[in-house]
This record gives structure tokens, C-alpha cells and sequence, in this order.
């Protein structure tokens, strides 16, 4: 099944011409104005979103839905790569003056990698979100869907995808094929969080 497969058969999106596809530095605006649905303390910057962006383009998905004027985002999947099977507070990072690296390396800092490694056999996601108006419809559980099948296609060295999330997640994540690895070292943001992964 394609990751357009899962959006059609989407009830939510019935009717409204929705489509997914990667994200570049171009979309950091709406990537920011989908974010804002997060509290303040959970949101990826604008800066990280470039450097994400820069980085990883490929592994990060934007959910959009055609309009007169060509198409408006509604919610988005970033993710970047890891070598670690969990999320790390290193990994959520960003390497100071990213810019003057080459993106072919990792950039270490006290033993660990900091934000993408391109060498990394797992995607780590740092978010999935839809605006609140598109909440609540089953959009965010096939719009995950879709995207481990577009991870399946496209990054066929990868080995897994991880991600953290809250408790009252898991089971969100559970219906997009997801098992609970239990609660995570990662303190992102001050908060507990739970490890998930797919297998690839």
C-alpha cells in the first residue's frame, strides 16, 4: 500500500484533496504554524526546523490539502536519523554552527551524536502533529501510517523508526504498528515520556 493508499481511505480527508510529500527548507514557515499546535516547551524552533530541514529533508513529511492558491499544510511528520534504537535528549538537539559542518558527518559531543546521523540505521521522529481543526478524525493515525510505508520505500537501510511520546499517546501510536518499549531516559522538555518502535 502507498502512502497516498492510507490517506485516501482516510474519512477525515474525505472530499478535500489531501497529499503528502517531503518537506524542504521552503515549508520552514507552515512547518512553524502546524508546530504552534504543540505547548511552547514541546515545539521545534524555526532554527531547528532549517537545520532539519538542511539536514534530513527526505525523512520529514508534510500533510497538505489542495487549495485555489496551491496547498495548505495541516500537520507534518520530522524525523532525522540515529544510530541509537531510542530517542535521546542528544539526538533532539542541534549541533552549534551546523552550518560550517559537512552534513555527511555526525557531530560528537561528549561521546554522543548530536541531532542527525547520517550514518544512523533508524529514523528517530521528533514530530507528528495536525492543527487542531483536522484533530480527532483518525488524520494523525493515517498520516503516521503513511509515513513508516514511505520510510519502507524510500529508506531501505533503515532499520527502525522511534519516537517518544505522552501516555495518553501510546495507543495512538500502537494503531500506527508501533510497540511500547516502556518509559524513556529521555526527558525532552522537562516531561516523562514513553519509548515506541516500528520495525522495518
Amino acid at each position: 500500500m502507498s502512502p497516498s493508499d492510507f490517506l485516501s481511505q482516510c474519512p477525515g480527508l474525505s472530499g478535500l484533496n489531501a497529499y503528502m510529500r517531503p518537506l524542504s527548507v521552503t515549508d520552514v514557515k507552515s512547518c512553524v504554524e502546524v508546530e504552534n499546535t504543540f505547548p511552547e516547551q514541546e515545539r521545534c524552533s524555526e532554527e531547528k526546523f532549517i537545520y532539519r530541514l538542511t539536514v534530513c529533508p527526505t525523512l520529514s513529511m508534510g500533510l497538505f490539502i489542495k487549495t485555489p492558491t496551491g496547498g495548505r499544510q495541516i500537520g507534518h511528520v520530522i524525523g532525522a536519523r540515529i544510530s541509537s534504537n531510542t530517542i535521546t535528549e542528544a539526538s533532539m538537539g542541534m549541533p552549534e554552527n551546523w552550518q560550517s559542518l559537512p552534513v555527511s558527518e555526525p557531530v560528537v559531543v561528549d561521546g554522543q551524536t548530536v541531532g542527525n546521523d547520517p550514518s544512523g540505521g533508524n529514523v528517530a521522529i521528533h514530530s507528528v502533529v495536525t492543527i487542531p481543526e483536522f484533530q480527532g478524525k483518525g488524520i494523525g493515525r493515517d498520516m503516521v501510517k503513511a509515513y513508516v510505508e514511505y520510510i519502507r520505500e524510500e529508506a531501505r537501510d533503515v532499520k527502525s523508526i522511534v519516537l517518544i511520546a505522552h501516555d495518553y499517546l501510546i495507543r495512538f501510536y500502537e494503531q500506527g504498528g508501533f510497540k511500547n518499549r516502556g518509559t524513556s531516559e529521555c526527558r525532552f522538555a522537562g516531561g516523562v515520556w514513553t519509548d515506541l518502535v516500528c520495525d522495518i
